[in-house]
């Protein structure tokens, strides 16, 4: 299987042991390697969640908030209730920012002192560690209508953002093996969560059917099943078609989502069709929906069987160079976190034997017009499989999409090819224009 977890302790607290089994679900279906290290001390820190791959190691702390949150990099941060209460997050300890900061520190001194212990003598001697990834991930999500404004040196998600940011993103100056990777967890004294492999490999009826009352983690998956109309209630959250984007400012030398193929965040129960997500690239921004034709958890918004309603926005702000971009969140009322440009890849047909794809552009400038070309050298459409769909020019309406300084235009790229329902997931990218790369994965529905 493509993910390993792995822990130092057997997470206390529910919502933390979903989030690990919703995140582990996500990352199941990918090419390659992902560990998950969860609970686990190191340097006198105990660490929430890191996960590892090639060529990128991603620092976690962790929050469930029921609520919006708000907060910047300096005080605390604030959990507001539907009832308009606002209680604070991590009373009389750091804010998460800063818990993360001093996560990164003890994790990466640990790496970079330990090099030898796991890396051939040529790689240990140049191999940095401080590239290491760093952020603060809110389970179930990053509800509409937090504010939380952080820098370059933290990154903000929501847990349904996560897998595909894990997928897209990477950390400079690091490139492992399999076996190199495995090591890591072995010198933290951290043991497998073999129940959760078995979660995610299909065998939760049969935990179901065969629980015990006990605190295992494969009783943890009974727990999941048992109190479903609660537990599927949290996890639904994960899917909700307007996901809101993390208020993220990513430094440029982010890279794509994997070049061409990832993944989805699957739930903790995972449904008939997994669904894989949306993400951006370059830095990049991702977030989540249902396949299209699967069950929907609220009927009212319920889509038809060869469509998928994701509304998934990527924003970004110029940046201080020439044509260079900058991510930020989508609702950030912050003036330097505000996103000068909105793309939002708004539906997806896969009907009548061939694909529509439909965008919409905000810009929000007051002194440049923003272009999409809906063409084949601006739009890659390609499925996990690697099958290419390539966009017909001449079929687009219209052929681009121009939005004016203050306003908002649509429009649709056709693909005149019926999509293979064999791959899980089709992915989309700009290459260029309006603001640089970005990527965006959208689930297949299977016959």
């Amino acid at each position: 299987m493509a993910v390993q977890v792995w822990i130092g302790e057997k997470p206390e607290h529910p919502q933390e042991r979903r989030a690990i089994i919703a995140l582990a679900n996500g990352l199941e279906r990918l090419e390659g390697l992902y560990l998950v290290l969860a609970n686990f001390s190191v340097g006198g820190r105990n660490i929430d969640l890191v996960v590892i791959k090639q060529d990128g190691i991603f620092i976690i702390e962790l929050k469930y908030c029921d609520g919006k949150v708000f907060g910047d990099v300096n005080g605390p941060w604030f959990v507001e209730g539907s009832n308009g209460e606002r209680k604070r997050l991590n009373p009389g300890r750091k804010n998460p920012y800063n818990q993360v900061i001093s996560y990164y520190y003890s994790l990466v001194n640990f790496l970079n002192d330990n090099r030898s212990r796991f890396l051939s003598g040529q790689k240990a001697a140049s191999a940095d560690f401080r590239t290491c990834r760093r952020l603060v991930v809110i389970a179930p999500l990053l509800q509409e209508g937090s504010q939380v404004e952080t820098d370059w040196k933290v990154d903000l998600k929501g847990l349904d953002e996560l897998p595909a940011y894990l997928v897209s993103e990477r950390s400079s100056e690091i490139s492992l093996s399999e076996e190199e990777i495995l090591t890591i967890p072995e010198m933290l004294h951290c043991t497998r969560w073999d129940e959760v492999s078995a979660l995610v490999s299909g065998s939760l009826a049969r935990m179901d059917a065969n629980a015990t009352a006990s605190h295992t983690p494969a009783a943890v998956a009974t727990e999941h099943v048992a109190s479903s109309n609660t537990r599927l209630a949290w996890l639904r959250r994960l899917w909700s078609r307007r996901s809101v984007t993390g208020l993220t400012i990513a430094v440029a030398g982010l890279t794509t989502v994997v070049a061409a193929l990832v993944i989805a965040l699957t739930l903790a129960v995972r449904p008939p069709v997994a669904p894989p997500l949306a993400d951006q690239t370059a830095p990049m921004t991702a977030s989540t929906s249902l396949p299209a034709g699967a069950a929907d958890p609220d009927p009212a918004i319920s889509a038809t069987d060869c469509v998928w309603t994701g509304f998934q926005p990527i924003g970004r702000r110029r940046g201080p160079g020439v044509e260079t971009w900058e991510t930020v969140g989508i609702t950030s009322t912050a003036a330097d976190l505000a996103p000068d440009v909105v793309v939002t890849l708004e539906d997806v047909k896969f009907c009548n034997s061939q694909i529509e794809i439909t965008w919409s552009v905000r810009n929000n400038t007051s002194d440049v017009t923003i272009n999409l070309p809906l063409t084949a050298e601006n739009i890659v459409v390609r499925d996990s499989l690697g099958n290419l769909y390539p966009v017909n020019d001449a079929a687009s309406r219209p052929a681009e999409v121009i939005a004016d300084p203050g306003a908002k235009s649509r429009g649709t790229a056709i693909v005149p090819h019926p999509v293979n329902q064999s791959a899980p997931t089709l992915l989309i990218q700009l290459k260029k224009q309006p603001f640089g790369e970005a990527t965006w994965l959208v689930p297949i529905q299977r016959p």
